[in-house]
């Protein structure tokens, strides 16, 4: 199995541009739950700068439920119904994604897994339909590795796997903090504050697991 991270033109589906009116970042942190063309998912979005928080309903979502928010950062339990486009979206390819779904900028940004020829299928009516793709990624899926990642911020992936490449965990290190925050533009306690924080969700992650 595969997993391909793509790029559409958010401005394609109603749902995204009512959406976007009143909001800067969306992200559906739980896989879609479908019946019929009723939707229930846990998402975390980021408001504009002066909107009111009672404007952040939509057309298409009848029960916004805010779990915990901080600042302009909600996170929710939304239910509603799909605009027509988007279920047909999602009966169509929707069994082959897997979360994070990003809607930012006017783009939808999310992780399919399949097979090539699944890939070939989409990449084919993407084409047709004018949807505007571009492929960011594609990769060998593990499930199990994928989900452990999952926990992690892109953030502190990305760093969290610059400095195993780097050989900031080796014994000896082959390479110190101050070398390697240089290395990637940033300060050594910016740095070291990703690793920490890396490290704990992982092994927090993992205890977890076998409690």
């Amino acid at each position: 199995m595969k997993k391909m991270t793509v790029r559409l033109s958010a401005d394609i589906f109603d749902y995204c541009r009512s959406y976007g009116q009143v909001i800067e970042r969306f992200e559906v942190i739980s896989l879609f739950n479908m019946v019929d063309d009723m939707h229930s998912e846990v998402c975390k979005f980021t408001i504009r700068e002066g909107i009111p928080v009672d404007q952040i309903q939509c057309n298409y979502v009848s029960n916004l439920i805010v779990l915990q928010h901080k600042g302009r950062e909600y996170t929710c339990l939304a239910r509603g119904t799909f605009s027509d486009d988007i279920t047909r979206f999602l009966r169509t390819y929707g069994s082959k994604f897997e979360h994070p779904i990003v809607f930012q900028d006017d783009c939808l940004t999310f992780n399919m897994v399949g097979t090539p020829e699944d890939f070939h299928t989409f990449v084919t009516d993407a084409a047709e339909k004018g949807w505007g793709l571009e492929i960011l990624s594609v990769c060998d899926y593990n499930p199990q590795v994928d989900g452990i990642f999952g926990i992690l911020t892109p953030k502190q992936k990305d760093i969290l796997l610059e400095s195993y490449r780097q050989g900031y965990f080796d014994h000896p290190r082959r390479i110190n903090a101050g070398e390697l925050a240089e290395k990637m533009g940033m300060h050594k306690s910016t740095l070291l504050e990703h690793i920490h924080k890396a490290e704990k969700r992982l092994i927090g992650h993992i205890l977890e697991q076998v409690a």
